[in-house]
């Protein structure tokens, strides 16, 4: 692939992610509230590990980090055996400061395509 077009496909990417972070913050808010933790649990787990194997392959890998760790405070909340569980208020919280680490990077993306 010529580097203009890895670029462009990079630029595409970003602009996805950039989508995927309002997702994340829409279901993120919803952990908290009565009556849709269980729709959005799943949506989240989904988009967190979607960016988590996405992000390394087309060259960001702090967007791979950032996802992996939404993904380990996910599977935290699953894992019965944890005395030390988020409530889901906490959960909530948590994926909303990454997803705001997960903006940073994005931007920071962007800047290096640009330069």
């Amino acid at each position: 692939m010529m580097d203009a077009e890895l670029r462009d496909l990079q630029r595409e990417y970003l602009d996805d992610v950039g989508r995927t972070i309002d997702d994340i913050r829409a279901h993120g808010r919803g952990l908290a509230e009565a009556g849709t933790f269980k729709s959005a649990f799943p949506k989240l787990l989904f988009l967190a590990h979607q960016l988590k194997g996405s992000g390394g392959s087309l060259g960001f890998p702090q967007i791979s980090h950032v996802a992996g760790e939404m993904t380990r405070q996910l599977d935290l909340f699953l894992d019965d055996e944890q005395v030390a569980r988020p409530t889901p208020e906490e959960l909530s919280q948590s994926l909303l400061a990454l997803s705001a680490e997960l903006e940073r990077e994005v931007a920071s993306a962007r800047r290096t395509l640009s330069s």
